[in-house]
Parts: C-alpha cells; structure tokens; sequence
C-alpha cells in the first residue's frame, strides 16, 4: 500500500528528536507490513489543540484527497489530535478518501478508536490543564510567580540537590526599577501616559520589549490589571488568577477571560516591592478619576475602514480618536510622528466611498473585456485538458497492454518470472497513478460567466451605499469594500484641513490588469506599483501603468 507517515510534538520545550524517532518507528513498521512510505508530513512544536494550526496535517488531507494514498501511519492516535472534534474530522475525511489509518500504539484505527480515545485525550487535557493551575497556587503560595517576567525584574535560575532547576524566583532589576518609579512619579506629578510615553522613547529609553514605549504599555487595563500602572507586584504583592485562558474552537486560539475579583489570590512579598503605599494610593486615585470619562469607552461598532488606515509619515496606524477623527497612534501613543495629518472617519468613509463609485461606475467595458479574456483563457485550458487526457488514455491503454504481456508470461511463460513480477508491480503502480488523474480532471466543474455581466457588477456598484447602510447587508457589503482596498494612507495636505488620502491594493492591481489589457504593444509601460490618489475631490490624480 502507498503510505505516509504523520509525525508531531507539541511543545517547544520537547525535543525535536521526537519527531525522528516516531517516524524511525513508524519507517520500520511500514517494512515490516511491506507498505511503501510516499511521502512524511510533520508538524512541529504545535499543539494539537486545533486542525486548522496545522500545516503538516492539512497537507496530508489534501494528498489523501488528491487519491494518491492508501494508509496513513502514525505513532499514536494522539499524535494526530487530542480534540475530540478535530480527530472525528480528520477520521472522517481519511475514511471518505478510503485511506485507512494505522498507529503503533492502537492499531487500525476504527469508529470505536476515535469514540473512547478522543474521549480519553480530551480528558488528558483536561486535567492537564487542571494540574497547571495547581501547581501555579503552590508557587504563589511560596511567594513565587507563576506566570511569566515583568519589566522591573530578572529571573533567577538555581540548580536544585537533585538537579532540577528552581522556577518562580525573582529579583528586581534596579536599572528598570528606576524607570517605574519615574514612571509613577511623572503620572502622579500630572503627565499623561502618553506625554510619559513620549518622554522615555524622547530619551531613547527602551520599552518592555526592546522597542518604543506606548501609552497603553504604561496605562493598561483597568479590568484586567495590567499595565505599568496596574501591576500590584510593584507593590510587593503577588496576583493570581486575574483571568484565565479558553480555547477559540474557531481559529485555535487562546482567549483571555477576566476573573471576577472574588476569585483572586494574593500573596505579599515584600522582598519584589518597587513603589511605596502613597505612590501608589495616589496613582489609584487618579485613574479612578478619569476612569469612566467619555474619551475612554470604547466604540461598539466597527468603523468601514478600521484597521486599513495609516500614516503617510511614519506608516503607523491611524486609530479614532473621540469616536469621529483618524489620528496617528505612534503621534499619540508614542510621541515618535511629528505628522499633524488627520481625517474625520465620516469625511474619509464619504470619500472612499464616492471615489469607488466615480473609479468603478463606467467601467462595463473593461468588464466586459475582461469576461472576454476569460472565456478564451477557458477554452483554452479546456482544449489543454482534452488533449492531456488523450495523453492520459493512450498512455494507460499502453500501460494495459503491457500488463497483459506481464501476465501471460507469468501464467504461460518458461524460466523464472521473479524479474517481471517486479515489472509488473511498477506498470500497475503506473496504472493507479493515470487512473487518478483522469479521474480528477474528469471532475472539474464547469466555470461560465454571466452573459450580463457588466450590467450586474455596475447595479452592484450603484447600490454599494445602500447594502453599506442596511444593517441586514452591512458587514456583507463592508467585507466586500475592504476587500478592494489594502491599506489608506492620510498624507498632509496642500491645504491646512484638506489632507491627501492614497488608496493602495487589490482595486489598483485589478484596474492596472483590465486598463493593460486595451493598451497597444507600443504604449508600454514600467510595470510600477498603480496608486489610485485622492485629494480632497477624490479624483486619480495618477494611474501609473
């Protein structure tokens, strides 16, 4: 049988060699049972949570759905997967492609495997999980931390009477100690944490992770006590179980939940502390104070061009500020842009909005050549396949025939007939192979065009603000509209107030392909990047071909 071998370990903290040694393993029970090993698919130091995170396991799927195996071996059914969901899946899209699947632990695997086993795996995690959280209380309850470092202190490896090494332990790292207490000091004294923010990266003093400061680093949440701000171990006080982690069953995800309060465990250790009671007290005060001002509640409603706006200075994003303007994060958070450039998010929706229609509306024809351009491309890759296929069925009928021949001399043959059974092994392993592929260009579904298309695509056109403002269709029309569009970029403008916005991505690629294809071979071109440029009317200031 054609077979392939699936191999992982999910942690980082594994060795690597686990991955040889299953497929060492696995590589030696193929010879035993004389299958023949394809191909190998691995996956390394990832979980196996969730299918979806899994490059080496989809790989797999698709050459089992390419026909192209017979079996698929394994060291374990939990090497596959430990969700319950994932591993009935992956059974069952092996079982539908009739790919059999065998471990060194469970055998063939069966419906009874993936009922009982995916159960027990589910379980393993479960009280994996449960174990973890047990032994992060006993280290808070040594006064040690679980979790992982702050900015303020250095961990502290020891090696144990019995060789292990000690984890939890810290000491306070006096070079960033110094910048927390300017930190406070700066926050109670009056500043910002932006204008803070701004003042350290100013300084060329490095944030928590090597880069710039921002002013949600020192801000942070006030539910969920991060932030410079809001860390108690500055305080010399240890907090667990602030939230805790589930998985997305849709992407595979880790997302955090707050605990509510009640559940938090607290642990003094006064040997961490960084910050006195007042500091800290006032501090509190504070943000108390500006806690639940208007500026900082969040929008519920996601804005058409969220996340796609940046900065022609400094290329940072631009977030909304007071609920209705696009400004620079990196100006405001950070204090590194000196851009002045901002938009209101109506004003700029208005006119990304009308520029689409004025750019798209009147464009039927290259719609319509466009349509043309691909029914041929169509035809073309049709009259390909036909011919491949004739190909295919000459080549098999070639492949039969000598299979015939092998036959006869075996059955009616003098002399020894061990060198063409092994002829004949390979024209039926040919065999399998052309069989395959004529099956699968055999079912490629049909792709037409509508007639009416150009009409279709400029009433869709003509009705873009009206899906934008039905609820029913917004998100619908709003996935479309950002499909068109890779980023915007708000540059300053001529005019104090009238910044210059550019539109880059998809839309430009796609009208530079359609404008192209009605130019003559003399026009040429220089193949450059295509912006669409709005100033304040919108109008493609350039259309570089």
């Amino acid at each position: 049988m054609r077979a392939v071998i699936y191999a992982r370990y999910s942690s980082e903290l594994q060795s690597a060699a686990s991955i040889e040694d299953q497929l060492r393993l696995c590589r030696e029970r193929a010879a035993r049972d004389g299958h023949a090993v394809v191909e190998v698919f691995s996956d390394h130091a990832i979980s196996g949570g969730h299918l979806g995170n899994r490059p080496g396991m989809l790989a797999l799927l698709d050459r089992a759905r390419a026909g192209d195996i017979d079996l698929v071996l394994a060291e374990s059914l939990d090497r596959l997967s430990r969700d319950q969901e994932d591993v009935a899946a992956i059974y069952k899209r092996l079982s539908h492609a009739g790919v059999a699947i065998v471990t060194l632990g469970e055998g063939e695997i069966s419906e009874l495997h993936i009922g009982l086993k995916g159960t027990m795996n589910a379980l393993f995690l479960k009280d994996l999980a449960e174990k973890t959280r047990r032994g992060q209380r006993g280290r808070v309850e040594a006064g040690k931390i679980p979790g992982g470092n702050s900015y303020g202190y250095r961990m502290i490896r020891e090696l144990r009477d019995d060789g292990s090494i000690t984890t939890g332990e810290r000491a306070i790292e006096a070079r960033e100690a110094a910048v927390i207490r300017r930190i406070f000091a700066a926050f109670t004294a009056g500043l910002t944490p932006r204008r803070i923010a701004a003042m350290l990266n100013a300084e060329g003093v490095p944030g928590p992770r090597g880069g710039p400061w921002n002013a949600s680093t020192i801000n942070g949440s006030r539910q969920r006590r991060n932030g410079i701000l809001n860390n108690e171990l500055y305080l010399g006080r240890i907090t667990y179980n602030r939230q805790r982690f589930v998985k997305d069953p849709e992407t595979g995800r880790r997302v955090s939940r707050p605990n509510p309060e009640t559940q938090w465990i607290r642990k003094e250790a006064a040997h961490l502390r960084i910050i006195d009671d007042a500091t800290w007290e006032t501090a509190r005060a504070i943000k108390a104070r500006y806690a639940s001002q208007r500026g900082n509640k969040r929008q519920t409603r996601k804005r058409l061009l969220s996340g796609l706006v940046r900065c022609g200075a400094c290329g940072g994003a631009m977030t909304i500020v007071n609920r209705e303007r696009y400004s620079c994060s990196a100006r405001r958070e950070r204090g590194t842009c000196t851009s002045p450039a901002g938009i209101a998010a109506a004003e700029l929706e208005a006119r990304v909005l009308d520029g689409l229609r004025r750019i798209l509306v009147g464009q039927e024809a290259l719609i319509s050549e466009f349509a043309t351009a691909f029914r041929a491309e169509l035809d073309r890759l049709r009259r390909t396949r036909s011919s491949r296929e004739a190909d295919l069925t000459r080549e098999l009928g070639k492949v039969e025939r000598g299979i015939a021949r092998c036959l006869a001399f075996i059955t009616e043959g003098d002399g020894d007939p061990g060198a063409v059974r092994a002829t004949l092994a390979d024209l039926e392993a040919r065999k399998r192979v052309l069989e395959a592929e004529m099956a699968r260009g055999g079912t490629d579904a049909a792709v037409e065009i509508h007639p009416n298309v150009a009409e279709l695509y400029r009433r869709k056109i003509t009705e873009l603000g009206h899906l934008l403002s039905d609820e029913a269709s917004r998100m619908q029309a709003m996935d479309a509209v950002r499909g068109l569009i890779e980023r915007i970029e708000v540059h300053k403008g001529a005019r104090r107030g009238e910044p210059e916005v550019i539109l880059v991505g998809a839309l430009a690629s796609l009208m530079d392909f359609a404008c192209s294809e009605r130019k003559t071979a003399a026009s040429g071109g220089d193949g450059g990047r295509v912006l669409l440029v709005a100033g304040a009317g919108f109008e493609p200031a350039t259309f570089r071909l």
